[in-house]
């Protein structure tokens, strides 16, 4: 693809308004030609997406100004065999979990905001350039790092998953949010004293060290530990 003379129409979903002169200043470095859109809700982004003949989408995960529509609800609705708009996810979330479901989604590449220039363009370009997904460097970070959790740190952990009460599962889960003690003590219905006994089981029963490793834990092994959530109420 020639950068200097392509002529395409781009268009950046995020409900942060200040990132989008530095996306823009981005793109333009890669395809200066092109008309960059910028929208902060999956709402507007769909009308967008038909009205301006969007060819590339750059769209964010999450929105805490419209929760209800997020960047899943977006690729469902655009993509379908024979679209002409490729859309990258383009977020903060250095997760497998979310990456994973991303690529299940339709996603044509997966970037993080925190990405060099260089990552940037040539994902951009490559997704523009091909029909088939491209595995970003982003994608091959996160991919890298699951690989070593589950070989290294995590190792005993994932066994030790079976070992949690019910109660305890549960504080796992929702670690993956906050490990506010406050916060989570509201949540279960539970003294923050309760929570505090709850998380001094948790880190021996996973061999995890901290609380912040057992956030870190859930947010990466989410699909494990909700599928051990089910067993258990089926087995109830």
């Amino acid at each position: 693809m020639n950068n200097q003379s392509s002529e395409i129409n781009i268009l950046i979903i995020d409900d942060h308004t200040f990132l989008k002169e530095g996306v823009e200043s981005r793109i333009k470095q890669v395809f200066p030609s092109a008309t960059c859109f910028f929208t902060t809700n999956i709402k507007g982004a769909l009308v967008k997406v038909i009205d301006d003949r969007i060819n590339l989408v750059l769209c964010d995960l999450e929105f805490d100004n419209d929760p209800a529509y997020d960047g899943f609800y977006f690729i469902k609705s655009v993509i379908n065999p024979g679209a002409n708009t490729k859309v990258i996810a383009f977020t903060n979330y250095n997760s497998y979990r979310i990456m994973n479901k991303a690529r299940k989604a339709g996603f044509s590449s997966y970037l993080l905001k925190t990405c060099s220039y260089s990552e940037f363009s040539d994902t951009l370009v490559n997704v523009m350039e091909r029909d088939d997904e491209y595995i970003s460097i982003s994608m091959k970070s996160i991919l890298k790092k699951r690989d070593n959790i589950k070989t290294s740190m995590f190792s005993d952990s994932l066994y030790g998953v079976e070992n949690l009460s019910k109660s305890e599962l549960e504080l796992v889960i929702l670690s993956a949010k906050t490990t506010n003690r406050h916060e989570l003590a509201k949540i279960i219905y539970r003294s923050a004293f309760t929570v505090d006994s709850l998380y001094k089981k948790i880190l021996i029963k996973l061999n995890i060290k901290s609380r912040k490793e057992v956030q870190f834990f859930a947010i990466e092994f989410m699909d494990e530990l909700l599928k051990r959530k089910n067993q258990s109420t089926l087995d109830m």
